[in-house]
């Protein structure tokens, strides 16, 4: 799974929509639209925040798996 649909998951799991998360990080939901299908990635500082409001670790999203 890519990091966008791990994002998309991690969104729908936290019982958000792209607007209401788009309202809590301060960005446009069209930015939420473009992180999920893949076109954009978010910045550094953003996806800290993604973290945070979604409930989810960095690892997680990004999908590094401990050894």
């Amino acid at each position: 799974m890519t990091i966008n649909e791990k994002l998309k998951v991690a969104r729908k799991a936290a019982g958000v929509t792209q607007q209401e998360l788009a309202e809590r990080l301060q960005v446009h939901q069209k930015d939420i639209s473009r992180w999920e299908n893949g076109t954009r990635t978010p910045s550094i500082e953003v996806f800290a925040r993604l973290c945070k409001e979604l409930h989810a670790s960095a690892d997680e999203l990004l999908g590094i798996k401990e050894k």
